[in-house]
């Protein structure tokens, strides 16, 4: 069923809690990774929900969905603030139901709520001994609603029922939201510099520039957010509302494979000047061009380089054949000017071939 839904995507004309948002996005993928890259989902924002994550068996049908409601708070929240948006979030569990993607027939999804402040919830007593209470904060950061104090949720219940009216079916979502701290701190600025000290405690050595890492994954989300919802109508089949899993971690490939092949470039720079007969003059020229080859290996508007790649990846069995690496590189160059004609100067065809080399040996050590 195709949900009609006048506030399920505000596109650009929402763009303020956007950064939050993609900021959430980025901390769940680091904070989930090592179970996160073995496995296909796709990632989606103000579609449904402010942001999804979709997990798929191999033909694309959906096992689970988890759906975040995040909010960044300048002040801790209220109880009282909560009913309107849980009564929102039991909305969103009918939709996600009812959302006509194909689904294992054991689907489940999970209804979070996702804020960088403090969340209080009592039981309305103000005596000592009578009063309860639940914090969700960097210390206990996420409680199920099922796992709350039994008269606060009879409370909170209680409230959103009122909300929900005769929706019985809303009440029973109430089983699938929890509410949880997420460690982002107020500031823009400061969000993203605890996102690229996220992104070192993962990658480490193999990526040169955190910042620019988390910079480039933020990219893939650009074109999400400037896409509307046509005619208003949410559907998980429009993949213009995603960011999938294969193209997240191509992004990852291209930032660690950079850095690689630079760290290579700079061991063997003599080596490779002299055997692929450098100039010094061009040797700055030749250094910019093998690295932004490996970005253009995955554009496909890249015609010349998708058929350098192509041409070092088919010859692979040459590796075998040579001791020294840069030998290798200078017999692949050869052996393709002989059978391929390209527009590309000699200098960027070397570049493409040596970097083409690099990726194709990493692949074949993995």
């Amino acid at each position: 069923m195709s949900v009609l839904n006048k506030s399920a995507n505000a596109g650009v004309h929402g763009s303020s809690g956007f950064e939050f948002q993609k900021h959430c996005a980025l901390y769940i993928l680091f904070d989930k990774y090592e179970n996160l890259k073995q496995i296909n989902f796709f990632i989606c924002l103000e579609h449904h929900d402010d942001l999804l994550f979709c997990y798929q068996t191999d033909d694309e049908s959906i096992t689970s969905i988890d759906a975040y409601q995040a909010k960044k708070s300048s002040g801790e929240w209220k109880q009282g603030e909560m009913y309107e948006i849980l009564k929102k979030m039991t909305d969103v569990g009918i939709s996600l139901k009812n959302d006509d993607i194909h689904k294992l027939d054991s689907y489940t999804h999970n209804l979070e709520f996702l804020t960088n402040n403090t969340i209080n919830l009592n039981n309305g007593e103000r005596k000592k001994g009578l009063r309860k209470s639940n914090t969700i904060n960097e210390t206990t950061n996420r409680l199920k609603l099922i796992d709350l104090n039994k008269e606060i949720i009879t409370i909170i219940k209680s409230e959103v029922q009122k909300l929900l009216g005769a929706n019985l079916e809303g009440l029973a979502e109430l089983n699938n939201i929890s509410m949880a701290y997420i460690d982002l701190p107020k500031n823009y600025t400061h969000q993203k510099d605890s996102l690229v000290g996220h992104f070192d405690r993962i990658f480490g050595k193999k990526v040169t520039d955190h910042r620019a890492a988390v910079e480039t994954l933020l990219l893939l989300f650009r074109d999400v957010e400037n896409t509307l919802n046509s005619g208003n109508v949410v559907k998980l089949m429009d993949e213009s509302k995603r960011v999938s899993s294969e193209t997240i971690n191509k992004a990852l490939n291209i930032i660690t494979t950079k850095k690689m092949a630079f760290d290579y470039w700079r061991t063997e720079e003599k080596e490779a000047c002299r055997k692929l007969e450098i100039a010094i003059s061009e040797k700055k020229k030749f250094e910019s061009d093998f690295i932004n080859s490996i970005d253009r290996f995955k554009d496909k508007k890249q015609v010349e380089h998708q058929k350098i790649f192509s041409f070092v990846n088919s010859n692979k069995n040459a590796l075998t054949n040579f001791i020294d690496d840069i030998d290798c590189i200078q017999y692949l160059y050869e052996e393709f000017l002989k059978n391929t004609n390209s527009p590309l100067p000699e200098l960027s065809i070397k570049a493409a071939i040596f970097a083409a080399y690099i990726e194709v040996r990493a692949e074949l050590w993995e």
